[in-house]
């Protein structure tokens, strides 16, 4: 049997072994395909020595490649590690409501493996007679599918959209990769008049955040209805949680390594390719392939982009104003890194005239000369450069 998996959540990837433990298993007398969802569980692969056994090329959110993979297995299943048992449920809720038709195959949630709450869900019926399997083979009981809810609530006449987020105070509240305030509570409500984000209960808005959500004086409205919203919260290894091959025989067949596939390209002669990652850490592994420098705007996207680049040893030029979220828990940079740190609310202004100036708009260009670049970007932020930190 062929069966599609889909990983998705850091904790769960932070422990390499559960993971390699599941795929193990699953794979001793089926054919498994696997992919990981979000760029900092890449990261988290390449860091646990994963890279080779798991598809990290897709840019794919869960729901979407579950879809995918319904085309060319017998049966999925997403493998996730909430923070409680509850999240995951919820996240897997949330999942299965973007899929377009979840009874195209059958589809089982494998949550929190080799925990003590851990469990199956099979989301429908002809995932049942798998889910008995699995429960067997994974030492992990059977659970219902909780109930549907309805997280969003769109009124008068589809102006003002209301969003229910299922979530833990102190965590980061992002939308479409920006983050918009942090929770005070384990229920966020997040809510839009005309497309644009007016008020947030159980948080706090970050005024900043949903200024650049609109794009500043562009004012661009946002779907909420549609959009990505996410929670973002420090890498954690999972507690209370044992090995699934306790006894049982090892062996797993190998992809191809992640790191060839991003460094293939040729700079072009005579030229370097920089790229320009602005306030979009997670687009990180989509831009780099043949690039030699990074320039990132934002102190979050400085560090999450210059530690997923300190991978494959590509520096950063780093613009920042000290208004960091600390979505970062260790943060690294490749040798030649500059981080430039401007004084407040200056970062996305400078980062805007780049992309015009630098750029033409675009988010990746070829110079002659590096230092040439960086002496000229230093000029532009002389008004409101503070200092300098070279690595």
């Amino acid at each position: 049997m062929k069966i599609g998996i889909v990983i998705h959540n850091l904790q769960l990837v932070d422990s390499p072994q559960t993971v390699k433990d599941v795929l193990t298993l699953l794979s001793r007398d089926n054919c498994i395909d696997v992919c990981l969802c979000g760029t900092m569980g890449k990261v988290a692969a390449i860091d646990a020595g994963l890279e080779n056994l798991i598809e990290t090329e897709q840019f794919l959110k869960p729901s979407a490649c579950i879809e995918a993979l319904f085309g060319s297995n017998d049966l999925v299943c997403l493998l996730n590690h909430g923070r409680e048992l509850q999240t995951g449920r919820t996240f897997g809720r949330i999942v299965v409501s973007n899929i377009k038709n979840p009874d195209e195959k059958p589809l089982i949630q494998i949550e929190r493996p080799g925990c003590l709450d851990g469990e199956l869900i099979p989301w429908n019926r002809a995932a049942d007679s798998h889910a008995k399997k699995l429960s067997c083979l994974l030492n992990l009981k059977i659970s219902p599918p909780p109930l549907p809810f309805n997280n969003i609530e769109i009124t008068n006449q589809g102006k003002r959209v209301l969003r229910r987020i299922s979530t833990f105070p102190g965590a980061n509240i992002m939308v479409e990769g920006i983050v918009i305030g942090k929770a005070t509570s384990s229920e966020v409500i997040l809510v839009t008049e005309n497309g644009f984000l007016t008020s947030m209960e159980g948080g706090t808005i970050k005024e900043q955040g949903i200024e650049i959500l609109h794009k500043h004086g562009e004012r661009v409205p946002v779907d909420l209805a549609r959009a990505w919203v996410k929670t973002a919260a420090s890498r954690k290894s999972p507690d209370g949680c044992k090995s699934l091959m306790e006894g049982k025989a090892e062996g797993m067949a190998k992809n191809t390594s992640l790191k060839k596939i991003f460094l293939q390209e040729k700079t072009p002669e005579g030229g370097v390719k920089v790229v320009l990652i602005d306030h979009c850490a997670e687009r990180s592994f989509e831009l780099i392939e043949g690039a030699e420098l990074a320039i990132t705007v934002g102190d979050d996207t400085t560090e999450l982009a210059g530690s997923i680049l300190s991978r494959f040893g590509i520096p950063v030029l780093g613009i920042t104003d000290g208004d960091c979220d600390e979505l970062a828990t260790a943060v690294n940079y490749a040798p030649g890194s500059l981080i430039l740190h401007l004084k407040p609310g200056m970062d996305d202004d400078l980062g805007g005239i780049l992309q015009q100036e630098l750029f033409s708009g675009k988010y990746s260009a070829i110079f002659e000369n590096l230092g040439d670049l960086k002496r000229k970007i230093i000029t532009l932020a002389e008004n409101s450069l503070e200092s300098i930190s070279e690595y």
